[in-house]
């Protein structure tokens, strides 16, 4: 039963289901309606003869004058023909006129087979000498007492041959149809299934060394057309993942190789000959800042793989930003001490926001760190929060000395640093303001930056309101 497995099949197997009950439901619809309009035009015949039959009697003459009168009448001419067959009864059953090709001999009636017309008309399928008849009886009633039984009866082989033949035909045309709908519902299926064989062919051939090739879109706009289009979106999503990790790899690859560079030069130095303390103090106190601007790296890389896999389960609950920006102050505390900055923070109270708490920490403590970090010793760097239609600003404005207004675009991307100002030696990676790109965007928030050289930077975030 492997071949249920197929789609192709399948859709074969419910095209024939579905052309067979309606094919059926016709054919009966047709073989019924067409036996009985058959039986009808029968029965609308013998309803005439039992009509001209009852009239003669009903003229009172003797019985002899009355079959023979009935016999000379020309609808009763095809008695000779063994069409038409009649008989009249009295009340104990005895046949007192009848056609000649009774031969004396009695139509009888069928208590299985019969069927009320009216009060005094029934209807029933006899058979006499073999032959197969429609009759009809009518019982003639004067003064409410029984008076005559007047039957009639015709050869019904014609009507049983055109129902038996169309039943015949029926059945033939059904297997015939049957076979045609079970190549129909395949040549249905497979050239409606023709477009997705062409799509897993072409996605098969797809790999990670070859993410610039994409389904071709052809076709009217149907559903198969918007499958291709949302293939081709994921493809578009894999290459940008494939593209940023390959970047990402080459960028913690040149940044390792760089301090691992500096590392090894200082070492090999400090080792090519006997050198004073002061030289052996400098040689360790290199490597120490690129220990920790390695350790500052690594730790970076493990809040960002560690967070950013999980964006969907973020913790959110409305934060107190009283509290939120004591942790934050106190956290930089000792850099602001060390440059002697004023940092200055204005913050409505009550002051709500909602979100992950340790997310926003992280979030404002690196524009803080980064205000602090490119502001001149002596400088001021400010915070400064509202609400506004429905959303919360919360802006950083530091009066260092800038970013060129041609690396704005690319403040945000990992590992880039503008050049001098931005360098090593002031110990940033490149992923602090990437991660906080990162933090916006699962708050469903925005942040921007302002900035000219010499005159300093101002960042505003802006979150949805608690």
């Amino acid at each position: 039963m492997k071949f249920l497995q197929s789609i192709g099949w399948r859709i074969t197997i419910w095209h024939t289901i579905m052309s067979i009950i309606i094919l059926f439901l016709f054919s009966g619809f047709l073989y019924i309606t067409f036996s009985d309009m058959l039986t009808r035009k029968v029965d609308s015949v013998l309803t005439r003869e039992l009509g001209l039959i009852a009239y003669s009697l009903e003229e009172g003459d003797s019985y002899s004058k009355i079959e023979h009168r009935i016999n000379l009448l020309p609808s009763f001419k095809r008695v000779n023909q063994d069409e038409i067959y009649w008989q009249v009864e009295n009340e104990r059953g005895q046949i007192i006129a009848g056609s000649h090709n009774l031969y004396g001999q009695h139509i009888k009636d069928s208590k299985t087979t019969l069927k009320r017309m009216d009060e005094n008309t029934f209807s029933w399928d006899p058979v006499l000498n073999g032959v197969p008849l429609r009759a009809m009886s009518m019982q003639l009633k004067s003064q409410n007492k029984f008076t005559y039984k007047i039957t009639v009866a015709t050869n019904d082989r014609i009507r049983h041959f055109a129902i038996d033949q169309l039943r015949n035909i029926i059945i033939i045309c059904n297997f015939g149809f049957l076979g045609i709908s079970i190549v129909m519902g395949w040549l249905i299926s497979k050239k409606t299934l023709q477009p997705i064989h062409q799509i897993i062919n072409t996605t098969n051939t797809i790999t990670a060394t070859s993410l610039h090739e994409r389904l071709p879109i052809e076709g009217p706009e149907d559903e198969l057309q918007n499958l291709s289009k949302t293939l081709n979106g994921m493809i578009d999503r894999l290459e940008d993942s494939f593209t940023q990790i390959q970047q990402f790899t080459s960028d913690v690859s040149h940044e390792l190789r760089t301090s691992l560079t500096i590392m090894r030069g200082e070492l090999e130095v400090g080792l090519n000959r006997n050198r004073s303390a002061a030289e052996y103090k400098r040689v360790l106190h290199t490597v120490l800042e690129e220990v920790i601007y390695l350790s500052d790296m690594v730790e970076k890389f493990l809040y960002v793989s560690r967070n950013t896999s999980t964006s969907n389960q973020i913790d959110r609950k409305t934060v107190d930003g009283m509290l939120l920006f004591q942790y934050v102050r106190n956290h930089v505390l000792s850099l602001v001490m060390n440059k002697q900055i004023e940092l200055h923070i204005q913050i409505p109270d009550p002051f709500l926001l909602y979100g992950d708490e340790d997310l926003l920490r992280r979030l404002f403590i690196n524009l803080l760190e980064n205000a602090i970090k490119y502001t001149p010793e002596g400088g001021t760097v400010g915070i400064k929060a509202w609400g506004k239609e429905g959303f919360t600003y919360i802006e950083v404005i530091d009066h260092g000395i800038g970013i060129p207004e041609e690396h704005l675009p690319f403040i945000f991307q990992r590992f880039y640093r503008v050049d001098d100002s931005r360098s090593r030696s002031q110990g940033g990676t490149g992923l602090g303001l990437s991660l906080c790109k990162w933090i916006v965007e699962v708050h469903n928030g925005t942040i921007k930056i302002c900035s000219k050289p010499d005159k300093g930077t101002r960042v505003i975030v802006k979150l949805l309101a608690s």
